[in-house]
Formats: structure tokens, sequence, C-alpha cells
């Protein structure tokens, strides 16, 4: 028998309905295309809260990781996935990252021809290698500095003139220093194949962890007064569209059942856009929000399905009158 690779699939999940998307175009999409050029696929979620959510029946065939010593966040997961799968490639996909060409995604397998490539970054930060789409040879990591993943600071005596490194960016240095190549694929090529609604997750667990102190009152001022929060919220709710339009259900809900009640509601994003007054600011998120309705909508044609996206964009204009 001829031996096929083994690529795990791997991804840390806080919130089972986005988790649901993910799976649903991971096991559809991508694993096909990867089982397409070769490799035996296995998947694999990381249940970093909310474990008693993801079932079996909602996620079959997925093999699930927990929270534990050497796993206690999903910072930690990336090392501990390393090291403990068996496998000879391994792909971490954000939870909130969506291939709309897989095969694309697949066809570049054909680089680890070569023994010098390591990995392969199939979105970038700021035009460097970043752990979005990862997928690496696991030797070639297994042989770095434990933890190879973590963030770190360099010359923290000097701060504040120090560098910090964010996931993944100290591995891909020291890949490049013993002459190894991380593929890095283009910003302007990813968008074409790849969705990615970045800090959709991040948002839902800030609001978490801070709403019972400043309550709803105090979260929504955080949302009018820091942008950080703005586009992670039009996110969401273009997830929950596409969300509640596939499984009839609500999405990122609180204890009520509110849908979007656990992230920012359409109603609470309109207030925040008629608070902003600078031209430039509304002209930046205009861009913003229109790629990610366009991702969502070409999500929505991928499923077959027509989407009904809320009039948050025609408030900025709104906003603009005032």
């Amino acid at each position: 028998m001829i031996h096929k690779p083994r690529l795990v699939i791997g991804s840390p999940h806080r919130y089972p309905d986005l988790a649901r998307l993910w799976y649903r175009w991971v096991v559809r999409d991508v694993v096909p295309a990867f089982e397409r050029v070769g490799l035996d696929v296995d998947v694999n979620i990381f249940r970093d809260a909310n474990a008693e959510q993801f079932t079996t029946e909602l996620f079959p065939g997925v093999r699930f990781s927990d929270n534990g010593p050497s796993m206690r966040d999903h910072m930690e997961y990336y090392d501990a996935a390393l090291h403990a799968e068996e496998c000879e490639f391994l792909f971490f996909l954000d939870s909130d990252t969506f291939f709309f060409d897989a095969q694309w995604a697949a066809d570049y397998f054909s680089a680890f021809v070569d023994p010098n490539v390591a990995a392969i970054s199939f979105m970038p930060r700021n035009g460097r290698p970043a752990m979005f789409a990862l997928l690496f040879r696991v030797a070639s990591y297994r042989d770095l500095p434990a933890p190879a993943f973590a963030c770190r600071y360099e010359f923290p005596d000097i701060w504040p003139n120090g560098l910090e490194l964010e996931v993944g960016d100290s591995a891909a240095r020291e890949l490049a220093r013993r002459g190894q190549l991380v593929v890095n694929i283009s910003a302007e090529e990813a968008a074409q194949n790849i969705a990615n609604f970045r800090s959709s997750t991040a948002l839902r667990a800030t609001r978490e962890n801070i709403v019972h102190e400043i309550g709803e009152d105090g979260f929504e001022r955080c949302v009018v007064e820091h942008r950080a929060y703005t586009v992670p919220a039009f996110d969401n709710i273009l997830l929950g569209c596409l969300y509640q339009a596939l499984f009839g259900e609500p999405f990122a809900s609180n204890s009520a059942g509110e849908h979007l009640g656990g992230s920012v509601t359409v109603e609470m994003l309109r207030r925040a856009m008629h608070s902003i007054r600078e031209a430039n600011e509304l002209e930046r998120l205009r861009a913003r929000f229109e790629q990610s309705a366009r991702q969502v909508l070409q999500m929505a044609e991928r499923e077959g399905i027509q989407l009904s996206l809320p009039s948050v964009l025609s408030e900025l204009a709104a906003a603009e009158q005032h």
C-alpha cells in the first residue's frame, strides 16, 4: 500500500456557532481538496471554551482537544498540537477564515517537493507570513526552540523601542535564518481566494469578559469610542446573516437567546456609526465594510442562497450628512 502523508487541519474555537460555519466549509471543500492531492486528512478542533456545546452530532468525524495543563488557551494549542499530532503536515486555519476555492490552496501543496520549503502562509500580515492559514511541514517546526509559535518581545530592555513578535513570527524568522522557506502568498492573491473576518471571535470574547463589569451601556460606549471594535462588529453581523440563512438559528446570542446579543447588534452599530464625524475614518470604514460584504455574499453564492444584508453601510452615508 502506498503511504499517504497525513495532514491534520487544526483550529481553536470558542463558539460553536462560528465553528459550525468553519466546519461546514472545511469538511465540504478543504478536506476533499487536500485528499485529491494525495493526503490522508484529519480535522482537530480545540475547544477553547463552551466545550459542552461542541458535540459529535454537530461536528461528526472531528477530533476534539480541550484545555489542560499543556493547552491552557488557544495560544498554547499551537505548540501542543505541533508536538502531539502524529502527522507529517499541520494546517492551522483560523476559526473565521474560509476558502472560496480550496483547490487553489491544495494545489500549492506541490511546493513541498522542495525540501527547503517549511511552510505556506496563505494569508500575510503586513506583508509577512502569518498564522491565519498556515500549512507547514511538522518536522521543520519541531526542530525550532520551544515554544515555536509563542509571541515574544525582542530587546525588552530598551522598551518601548523593542520589537513585538506576534504568534508565529519568531518561527518564520528562525526558519529563514536556517535557510528554509516560508512561501508567503500575497495579500492580493489571498483576497481573491479567502474570506477572513479577523477578530470576530475576539470581539465576542471581549464582550463576554467585560460586560459584567461595565454593563451593556459601558460596552456600547466601547463600541462607539474604539475603532478596533467596529469592523469585527460588522463582520459578526454578516456572519450572523449567513448563519441564520443556513441553520435557522440565532448567531452570537446572549443568555436570552437574542440574535447578536453576545456581540454587537445592528442597532448598536448604527448608533456607533452616527457618532463618527471624521470623513477619512468614515471612508476607511466604508471600504472595509464593503470588502466584508463582498466576501460574505460570495460565501452565500457558494451556498446557493441569497442574503439580505442590514443597512449599516447606508447609515454611514447618513452620518456623513450630519
